[in-house]
C-alpha cells in the first residue's frame, strides 16, 4: 500500500475502534479486512497497540472528558470547525499507535507473549492426523485435537497471557491463571479469551463455533465482544460480523473425545453435519423435508453404514450408495 491508502486506512481503523464509523465506513473496514490475510494481520497489530495506548493512558489517569473540554477551550471557535478537530483528534491517536508500534516492535517474544519465528524461542506444532490426539501444554492445560487439526502454541508460555493458534477442532480443559489469560487464534478474525475453564472450538474456513461447558469465554471479532456461559453455543460465520448466541442442546460436539454420537430430538440435518466432520464420506439429503426429522438415539463407535442403516429404518428413508457419497432420498 502507498503511503496516502496506509494513512486513510489508519485514519479509518482510528474511527472503527473508537465506534464512530458510519454503516458505509464499516463496511468499507470489513470488506477491507476480508481482502487478504495481510490486511487481517495488520488488523490485529493495530488493535493491540491501540489497547495497550489505553492501557498506558490509564495508567496516568487519563480524563478524556476533562482534556477535551480543556482543549476546546485553548481554541478560538473562528480558526477550526468540527472537521479541523476531528483531523486533529484522528493525527494524535495515529502518533499514538505510531510510538507504541515502534516499542511493541522492539519488544522481545517473551514480552509480548506470542509464538515467535526467532529459533531461541521454541515453538510446537501439534497435528493430530487422522486420530484424536491429547496433549498436555506447559501450563498443565490438556488440549484434544480432533483429527485433522493443528494448534500451533510455544512450548512454554512466557509474557502476560497465553496464546494458540488453532485450525480444525479441540476441546481446551484450561488450567486457571487470572495474571495470565489463554487466548485461542481461530479463523474468521475470532479471538477466544479464558482464565481456567473447559469448551469445544471449532476453527474452519467457513465458520467458527464455540461450546462452553464450565466457566466463562470471552470471544472477540473485530469491535465486537459477548461472554458465554456454559451451555451456551456461539456461531460466527466467514461472511458475517455478527456472533449468534444459542442455547446449545446436544452432545453431538463431544463424539470425538467420547466416541459417542449422541442424539436427544436432534434435527437431522444436524446429525449429517456432524458424521460428514466425523467420515471421510460425504451425506447429502436430498429432500428439504428431511432436514426437519428429529432423531433420539446414541451410537457407539460404530461403523457409518449402521449408523446410516438406523437413520434408514427410523424414518424409511431410501439412501443410494455413489462411490464415497451417500444421498439420502
Amino acid at each position: 500500500m502507498s503511503n496516502e491508502i496506509n494513512s486513510m486506512i489508519d485514519d479509518l481503523l482510528v474511527k472503527y475502534l473508537l465506534g464512530e464509523c458510519v454503516p458505509e465506513e464499516k463496511a468499507k473496514v470489513e470488506t477491507w479486512l476480508g481482502e487478504k490475510e495481510e490486511n487481517s494481520i495488520y488488523f490485529n497489530q493495530f488493535k493491540r497497540i491501540w489497547d495497550e495506548s489505553k492501557s498506558l493512558s490509564t495508567m496516568h489517569e487519563f480524563d478524556e472528558e476533562v482534556s477535551w473540554q480543556k482543549l476546546k477551550a485553548r481554541m478560538k471557535p473562528h480558526r477550526y470547525n468540527v472537521r479541523m478537530l476531528r483531523t486533529v483528534i484522528l493525527s494524535i491517536a495515529a502518533t499514538l499507535l505510531v510510538f507504541f508500534g515502534i516499542i511493541r516492535f522492539f519488544q522481545t517474544p517473551e514480552q509480548k507473549g506470542l509464538p515467535s519465528n526467532n529459533p531461541t524461542i521454541a515453538k510446537q506444532i501439534i497435528f493430530s492426523e487422522q486420530m484424536t490426539r491429547i496433549d498436555t501444554l506447559s501450563d498443565q492445560s490438556i488440549v484434544t485435537l480432533n483429527r485433522k487439526s493443528k494448534l500451533i502454541c510455544p512450548e512454554k508460555f512466557v509474557g502476560k497471557e497465553r496464546r494458540v493458534a488453532l485450525e480444525g477442532e479441540a476441546f481446551f480443559a484450561i488450567s486457571p491463571n487470572k495474571e495470565k489469560p489463554f487466548i485461542i487464534e481461530a479463523k474468521n478474525h475470532v479471538e477466544i479469551k479464558v482464565l481456567g475453564t473447559s469448551f469445544n472450538v471449532k476453527s474452519f474456513d467457513q465458520y467458527t463455533e464455540v461450546v462452553v461447558e464450565t466457566g466463562l469465554v470471552e470471544i472477540r471479532k473485530f469491535n465486537k465482544v459477548i461472554l458465554l456461559h456454559p451451555n451456551e453455543k456461539a456461531r460466527i460465520n466467514d461472511s458475517d460480523s455478527s456472533i449468534k448466541i444459542e442455547a446449545n442442546k446436544d452432545k453431538l460436539y463431544k463424539y470425538y473425545r467420547s466416541r459417542q454420537f449422541e442424539c436427544d430430538n436432534t434435527p437431522l440435518w444436524k446429525v449429517i453435519e456432524v458424521l460428514n466432520e466425523a467420515y471421510d464420506d460425504t451425506i447429502i439429503i436430498d429432500n428439504k423435508e428431511l432436514r426437519k426429522l428429529t432423531l433420539t438415539t446414541s451410537f457407539d463407535n460404530e461403523s457409518l453404514e449402521s449408523v446410516l442403516d438406523v437413520i434408514s429404518e427410523t424414518f424409511d428413508i431410501q439412501i443410494q450408495k455413489k462411490g464415497h457419497q451417500y444421498i439420502l432420498k
